[in-house]
């Protein structure tokens, strides 16, 4: 909408015009509908684009609104494959993710310059145009869902323990053999010293010195053993190492405001409230979520190796991730050449040393990308792996390091057959990447 209003003040009339006409829509509908339907309304269409046509608005129901079949949406190709010039930007990303000791998230480091990609395309094609009617059947394109944990377990066995197996596959096999939280959210994986830092400052208000010395030998003995149990082996359990101390010190702190009430003045007793959140916050977004999160533990057991480092893994555990999350799509047997594709199925991709999820596109995610491409005028690309291509329907991939290419159809005989699909060049000889700090893949937040 900014970049609307900033074009001239005829846009900025047509803009709160439209705004006020979908005023009902928003009300009814929804805000969102409303927003989308007045910067569609508002934006002029350009003479070499095809017309636009209006977003119909969610029923009061709440269901999803019908797709309506809109063209001019264009994706421009990257790839991995240096040779056809659409690579360049990718840089090493291998063994560059950390894990932050405080608040738990994975970072890349040294990630100063990356141009990003919302699709995943398995079909080898020079663009991605049409209609969103056409688009939404493509069972090639694919919606990249970073695993952040599992990738920085990835990286951990690269660097440490790199000589534990010569096969190319053996370090992606170890990373989806530990157990972690693949779900979204944090799992109560930060450090309690986020709780306690703002703890010991509310309890110096009070001006009781056998409330705050203990406070803060648990801010420095928590930052130092969170620091030591920063690894792959470890991380899960700090919270359970340090639960002991703090809970003795909640109840301590307790009793202490027991016997002093009576005596508080109003900043004490301010400063008392102030502690009692943060021990709400420690215990209930903390140990309870994370004891709440046990369930969601998981490792991967890899059934099928397909080329390009692509991955057909059985989930075991956290089964009931698709009733708290949702069903995350069914991947057509055109592609994994087997059906039916259980919930317990993942397709996963090591991407230039990220391992990603593979979840084949909603009607919700093209509406997105439409806004993204056609209404506001954003450049997106999507990045190829070449991995079908126009010759053959099925499956093509070669034995060894190039022999003669075949077609595989069946569930069992791909099975099989895929594990002779690896290629036998050196992959972390050329490790490019496409993350950078703060910024992850535009359609891993396309919910």
């Amino acid at each position: 909408a900014r970049e609307l209003v900033g074009r001239s003040v005829h846009v900025r009339a047509r803009l709160w015009g439209a705004l006020l006409h979908s005023l009902p829509c928003a009300l009814r509908g929804g805000l969102w509908a409303g927003v989308r339907a007045a910067a569609m309304a508002a934006s002029p269409p350009s003479p070499t684009s095809p017309k636009r046509d209006a977003t119909v608005p969610t029923p009061p129901g709440g269901s999803s609104p019908p797709m309506v079949d809109r063209h001019g949406i264009y994706l421009s190709r990257r790839s991995m494959n240096a040779a056809d010039g659409t690579s360049a930007d990718l840089t090493p990303l291998m063994g560059m993710s950390s894990r932050n000791l405080v608040t738990g998230a994975i970072q890349i480091k040294n990630q100063s310059a990356f141009q990003d990609f919302v699709i995943v395309d398995l079909f080898s094609r020079k663009s991605i145009s049409g209609s969103l009617e056409d688009l939404v059947k493509d069972p090639y394109l694919f919606r990249p869902v970073p695993m952040t944990y599992r990738t920085w377990i990835y990286h951990y066995e690269y660097i440490h323990n790199r000589e534990a197996g010569k096969e190319e596959n053996s370090t992606v096999r170890r990373a989806l053999d530990y157990s972690c939280v693949d779900a979204p959210g944090n799992a109560g994986r930060w450090s309690p010293v986020m709780a306690l830092v703002p703890m010991a400052m509310f309890i110096s208000f009070v001006d009781d010195l056998l409330l705050l010395a203990p406070v803060l030998i648990m801010v420095w003995l928590g930052q130092s053993l969170a620091n030591a149990m920063n690894t792959v082996s470890y991380y899960r359990y700090f919270r359970l190492a340090t639960f002991p101390p703090r809970f003795a010190y909640y109840v301590f702190m307790l009793i202490r405001l027991v016997m002093t009430m009576g005596s508080q003045t109003g900043l004490g007793a301010l400063g008392f409230l102030a502690a009692l959140v943060c021990v709400f916050v420690d215990l209930a977004f903390g140990d309870i979520v994370a004891v709440r999160s046990f369930s969601l533990h998981c490792h991967y057991e890899i059934v099928s190796y397909f080329p390009q480092r692509i991955f057909v893994c059985r989930r075991v555990g956290a089964a009931r991730l698709e009733e708290v999350f949702g069903h995350r799509g069914s991947v057509h047997e055109k592609v994994s050449g087997f059906a039916p594709w259980g919930k317990e199925h993942t397709l996963i991709a090591d991407i230039q040393g990220v391992l990603m999820e593979l979840r084949p596109m909603r009607r919700s995610d093209w509406n997105t990308l439409y806004d993204q491409n056609v209404v506001f005028s954003e450049a997106l690309s999507y990045l190829s792996l070449d991995m079908f291509t126009h010759k053959k329907t099925g499956l093509e991939f070669c034995h060894g390091g190039g022999g003669v290419d075949q077609e595989v159809q069946g569930g069992h005989e791909v099975s099989q057959r895929m594990r002779c699909c690896v290629s036998s060049s050196a992959f972390f000889s050329t490790m490019p990447g496409f993350i950078k700090p703060g910024v992850v893949v535009h359609s891993a937040f396309m919910v």
